[in-house]
């Protein structure tokens, strides 16, 4: 199935058909319990912080304390889940969020609950929320079939958001009834839960894994190609914009309830759970607007939907009003929100998806905790209504940057790999840094197409893992120019001619071939033996 250009494919069917895949919905269930769990400790801590008479800076260090692991491991995740066993990873990750929630329970018992403390445990369950969530993403495109994908990132949303109305709802209703420290110790039996699942599902099917390779090298490749994928470059700068921003519902929301509202901690997790209900609905009622509208405008409508509603929150004092704008912004926040892991499962290739989702993730929930801490300090020197304001107002910014920058090219770039390619033939195989040249011949009347063709080939030698990029033309010899750039192996060579070439790539040393007269090459001369 194929959409038209800068649209999604229809995800009725789609979502059908990904409900239908055992493994799918199998992890798709371990991720909605671990959800769950996650924010139920989040928000039990944010209100316990709230109710103690904190300032808006340490309450928000609490959804910030969630996203700060994410800046931190991402991006070693990213690696780690090209090659390990996702599920044995994620059975881990989710054991150290029971155990994180059982020490809250414990020191909530003994009267040790200071702000430190907890703040202490939500970081300890973000930092578990990385290692399920990468290694997830990057299990998506190998449990669904390619078309399915939007529509399985639709269902993982609607999930996500499902926990976003759940857990705040149970922790309000935990909080009222039974107190902080029963709170904990369900969110502990709920992580628990989880990591017996995956443990179970693991040794009944290994997932596949791959050789382990040094983290360092796989991160720089990661930025590498980042900087030198236009595409997602402006994709991540759409996210920031958005991420900072949109940020402030969920730093300020308790002060909203609690300040505005004079709401309780049931009151409280019904309003957290009208945002998340909103979402839910969004993510199943929205996809005949989504496939009529083409991606940058739906983010657009998404994101000035969002700001709206934070204005709300600024100005209103009822909490019927206030309860409809969080609906709102709910629906509007799965929109946006869906709207980078979908294309990125698209549009990355295979080689490189894992650590780019980790670069996605790592970007968005960079802005959750940047953010937070941003809302909690402005509120606390201009107040709650001025600080919602100010990021009503760079939510319109964002609409407007989605609707008329957008998001770059959104067809053509698909990552089909290359088929039928002839077999490159190295003769020397070598772990050391690799000089690989070429040769071109081209005729003077298309000197300025082949600089220009040459500009954008660099771009993809560079993203595909070389560095050290030169184009010279040969004193020797007239209209003749010598190519040479580096790569880390004759090995990591050969993957970029095959495992790492995608048809779009092609494309480009197609346009080299079209203004040349004759190629020589490859030419491979090892600098170093390792």
């Amino acid at each position: 199935m194929t959409a038209g250009p800068g649209r999604e494919p229809d995800s009725g069917a789609g979502r059908d058909s990904v409900l239908r895949n055992r493994v799918f919905r199998a992890l798709i269930t371990v991720q909605l319990i671990n959800a769950i769990a996650v924010w139920i400790h989040v928000v039990a801590v944010q209100w316990v912080l709230t109710e103690r008479g904190e300032s808006a800076l340490v309450i928000s260090l609490a959804p910030a304390a969630m996203a700060v692991p994410f800046l931190l491991l991402s991006m070693p995740a990213g690696v780690v889940a090209g090659y390990a066993s996702r599920k044995k990873l994620m059975a881990g990750a989710t054991t150290t969020s029971a155990v994180a929630a059982a020490a809250a329970c414990l020191l909530t018992a003994l009267g040790r609950d200071e702000a430190f403390a907890m703040v202490l445990s939500v970081l300890l369950v973000g930092s578990a929320l990385v290692l399920v969530g990468v290694p997830w993403q990057s299990l998506l495109p190998e449990t669904v079939e390619r078309e399915d994908i939007p529509s399985a990132a639709v269902v993982d949303g609607a999930v996500f958001n499902v926990a976003r109305a759940l857990g705040p709802l149970i922790a309000g209703i935990g909080l009222g009834l039974v107190g902080a420290a029963w709170t904990f110790a369900f969110v502990s039996f709920l992580a628990a839960v989880c990591a017996v699942l995956l443990i179970r599902s693991e040794r009944a099917a290994p997932d596949r894994t791959h050789p382990g390779r040094p983290i360092l090298p796989e991160l720089v490749g990661a930025l590498r190609f980042v900087a030198y994928s236009a595409w997602t470059t402006r994709l991540l700068v759409q996210l920031v914009l958005f991420g900072i921003p949109s940020s402030a519902l969920w730093a300020l929301i308790s002060l909203v309830a609690y300040d505005s509202l004079a709401m309780d901690s049931s009151g409280f997790g019904v309003l957290m759970a009208l945002v998340g209900s909103g979402a839910v609905l969004a993510a199943f009622t929205l996809g005949g607007l989504r496939r009529r509208l083409r991606v940058r405008s739906f983010a657009a409508l998404g994101a000035a939907t969002y700001g709206a509603a934070l204005l709300v929150l600024a100005t209103s004092s009822s909490a019927l009003v206030v309860g409809v704008a969080v609906f709102f912004a709910g629906a509007a926040w799965v929109s946006v929100q869906s709207t980078w892991m979908s294309m990125g499962h698209q549009f990355f290739p295979d080689w490189i998806r894992p650590r780019l989702i980790a670069v996605i993730l790592l970007a968005f929930q960079g802005t959750q905790a940047v953010g937070a801490l941003l809302w909690g300090s402005l509120t606390d020197s201009l107040g709650l209504p001025g600080a919602l304001a100010i990021a009503a107002g760079l939510l319109a910014v964002s609409a407007l940057s989605l609707r008329f920058v957008g998001l770059g090219a959104e067809s053509g770039i698909e990552p089909v790999l290359l088929s039928g390619a002839p077999p490159i033939v190295v003769e020397e195989d070598s772990r050391g840094t690799v000089e690989v040249r070429y040769r071109y011949e081209v005729d003077d009347d298309h000197v300025a197409e082949f600089e220009t063709a040459m500009r954008h080939l660099r771009r993809s030698r560079l993203r595909l893992g070389g560095w050290a990029w030169t184009l010279d033309r040969d004193e020797g010899r007239t209209g003749e120019y010598v190519e040479s750039y580096r790569v880390a192996s004759t090995a990591v060579f050969t993957e970029q001619e095959h495992s790492r070439l995608t048809v779009p790539e092609e494309r480009l040393r197609e346009r080299v071939r079209s203004c040349s007269v004759a190629i020589g090459g490859p030419e491979l001369r090892v600098l170093d033996h390792r």
